[in-house]
C-alpha cells in the first residue's frame, strides 16, 4: 500500500501554547492606560490644548501618521515573521509600543518648556490663572506635541494591524474558522473595559499626570506577555522532523544507507522551507487592489468605501465624546464607567460573532447592523439634555454592537480576499482605510461641534450603508442571473447529447 505521506508539509500545531487571547488582553491595556478614550481631555487640561481645533488637529495628525505606516508595518511584520524562529510580528509590536512609550514620556518636557516666563503680560506680572485656563501654547510647544503624537500613532500602529494578523494566522494553523477571529478580540475588550473602570477615578483623583506611569506599567507587561507568549509557541521543528522522518519512505534499496540518508538530509533542509516564500519569489509583489477587485469587485469597493464613512463618524466617538460628556456635565469616573457598560455587551457579542455571521451568510449585513446601531446612538446623543450626563448610559451597549460586529465583519470580508502568508499586510490595508476615516472625522469634529456634529455623523454614516445595501443587491442579483445563465447552459448540453 502507498505511504501517502511522502512530501507532505508537516502541520505545526499550537495546541499546547498560548492563545493570542492574552496578547490582546495586554496590548489593550496599554492601549487604554497610556491615554485611550481619555487623550482629549489629556490634551486639553494636561498639554493645555485649550480650543477644540487644536485637539482634534492632534487626534487627526495621529490618524493620519497611522494611517500611512500601518500597510507598511504590515508588511514589514509579515515579511519578519517568514524567518524561521524570529517571531517578527512579536518584534515590531514590541518596538512599536517601545516607540508609543517613549513619546509619552516625552510629554512631560512640555512642563519645563512651559515655564511662568512664557505667560508674562506687558507688566511683567505672571497671571498664574491663565495656565489654569489654558489660554496660551507657543506654537513651538504646539508642535513639539503633535510631533510626539505622531510618534505615539506610529507605535500603536504597529500593533493593532500586526495582532489581527498574527491571529488570523493562528486561527489557520490551528484549522480554526477566521469567524473565530472575536473570540480572541473579546479579551481586549475585557482589558478595555476593565482598565477604564479604574482609570477614570484614578484621573479624578490624581489628574492626568497619573497617565505617564500607568504607560511604562503597562508596556512592561506587554513586554513580559511577548516573552511568555512566543517561549510557550515556540514551534518544535527538531521534534517535527524527527516524528516526520521516521515515516519517511525508504529508498528502493534499503540496504543503501548512503542514498537514504541523503533523502533525510534532503527533507531536513526543506522541511522548514515556506511554501508562501518560494510563491513570493515567483509572482510580483502583492497588489491589494487588485486583490479586491479580482472577484465582486463593486461589492468590496463599496464595502470599504461603507467601512470609511463609518469610521468617520467612529472617529468622534472613539476620540472626542468625553469632551462632549464633559459639556453635558459628566465627571471622569462616569467617562470610565461608559466604557464599562459598553464592554459588558461587547464580551457576548465577539463571544457569538462567529454564529450570528453564519447565521447571517455574509460579512455585509453584520456590517449593516453595526452602521444602524451607530446612527441610533449618536442620535440620541444630540437630544441629551444638559446636566444629564447619565443618560448617555442607555444607548452605551449600541457602541459594543457597532464594535463588535464591525471588526469581525472587516476580519471575514478581508479573509475572503487576501492570500495566506499576507493575513498583516491586508489588515494593514483595512487599518490605512480606518485611518482615512478617522482622519477626516476629526477633521469635521475641529469644525462642528455641539450636538449638530453628531446628527451630521449620522447622516455621512447613513449614506455609506444606504450605498452598500444597494451594491450588494445589485451583486446578489447578479449571482442569481449567473446561476441562471451557467444552469441555462447545463442543460442545453445535457440535451445536446441527448439529442
Amino acid at each position: 500500500m502507498k505511504d501517502t505521506t511522502a512530501g507532505r508539509r508537516p502541520q505545526l500545531t499550537h495546541a499546547t501554547g498560548l492563545e493570542p487571547r492574552v496578547l490582546y488582553f495586554a496590548v489593550f491595556t496599554f492601549f487604554s492606560l497610556s491615554g485611550g478614550r481619555f487623550t482629549a481631555t489629556f490634551l486639553e487640561h494636561e498639554l493645555k490644548f485649550s480650543q477644540n481645533w487644536m485637539i482634534s488637529i492632534a487626534m487627526a495628525v495621529q490618524i493620519l501618521a497611522s494611517s500611512s505606516c500601518s500597510s507598511w508595518l504590515g508588511g514589514l511584520a509579515d515579511s519578519l515573521e517568514k524567518r524561521r524562529g524570529s517571531n517578527g510580528r512579536l518584534q515590531i509590536m514590541a518596538l512599536g509600543l517601545l516607540l508609543s512609550t517613549v513619546a509619552t514620556l516625552l510629554h512631560i518636557l512640555g512642563r519645563l518648556w512651559m515655564q511662568p516666563s512664557t505667560l508674562e503680560t506687558d507688566d511683567d506680572y505672571f497671571v498664574e490663572e491663565d495656565i489654569q485656563n489654558h489660554q496660551y501654547v507657543p506654537m513651538s510647544l504646539f508642535v513639539y506635541h503633535l510631533i510626539l503624537r505622531a510618534v505615539f500613532a506610529i507605535g500603536t500602529t504597529a500593533c493593532s494591524p500586526v495582532l489581527d494578523g498574527l491571529t488570523l494566522a493562528r486561527l489557520e494553523d490551528d484549522a480554526r474558522d477566521s469567524a473565530e477571529y472575536g473570540k480572541e478580540r473579546l479579551y481586549g475588550a475585557v482589558s478595555w473595559g476593565i482598565a477604564n473602570v479604574f482609570f477614570g477615578p484614578a484621573i479624578d483623583r490624581w489628574g492626568f499626570g497619573i497617565i505617564y506611569i500607568t504607560t511604562i506599567c503597562s508596556f512592561i507587561l506587554c513586554i513580559i506577555t511577548f516573552y511568555v507568549y512566543a517561549r510557550s509557541n515556540q514551534m518544535m521543528y527538531s521534534s517535527i522532523a524527527e516524528v516526520d522522518l521516521e515515516n519517511l519512505p525508504d529508498a528502493q534499496n534499503s540496504s543503501d544507507d548512503k542514498r537514504a540518508n541523503k533523502d533525510k538530509a534532503t527533507y531536513r533542509n526543506t522541511l522548514f522551507e515556506d511554501e508562501d516564500s518560494q510563491l513570493q519569489r515567483m509572482q510580483p509583489k502583492l497588489d491589494v487592489l487588485t486583490f479586491l477587485t479580482k472577484t465582486n469587485g463593486l461589492l468590496n469597493l463599496t464595502f470599504v468605501f461603507a467601512m470609511f464613512t463609518l469610521y468617520v463618524g467612529m472617529a468622534v466617538v472613539e476620540n472626542l465624546i468625553f469632551l462632549y460628556f464633559e459639556f453635558l456635565g459628566g465627571s471622569y469616573s462616569m467617562c470610565g464607567l461608559t466604557v464599562a457598560v459598553t464592554v459588558m455587551f461587547e464580551f457576548p457579542l465577539f463571544h457569538y460573532a462567529p454564529v450570528i455571521l453564519r447565521r447571517l451568510k455574509s460579512p455585509v449585513w453584520m456590517f449593516q447592523a453595526a452602521c444602524v446601531a451607530y446612527v441610533i446612538r449618536v442620535l440620541v446623543y444630540s437630544i441629551i439634555p444638559q446636566d444629564h450626563p447619565y443618560w448617555t448610559l442607555l444607548v452605551e451597549p449600541l457602541h459594543g454592537v457597532t464594535i463588535g460586529f464591525v471588526l469581525t465583519a472587516s476580519i471575514a470580508f478581508a479573509a475572503e480576499w487576501v492570500p495566506k502568508s499576507y493575513e498583516a499586510s491586508g489588515q494593514g490595508f483595512l487599518s490605512m482605510v480606518r485611518g482615512l476615516g478617522q482622519f477626516v472625522g476629526l477633521c469635521i469634529g475641529g469644525v462642528i461641534e455641539g450636538r449638530i456634529l453628531y446628527r451630521v455623523l449620522a447622516v455621512v454614516v447613513g449614506v455609506g450603508s444606504i450605498m452598500l445595501a444597494i451594491s450588494h443587491c445589485l451583486s446578489v442579483q447578479e449571482q442569481k442571473r449567473e446561476t441562471q445563465r451557467r444552469d441555462d447552459h447545463i442543460d442545453r448540453k445535457a440535451a445536446t447529447i441527448i439529442d
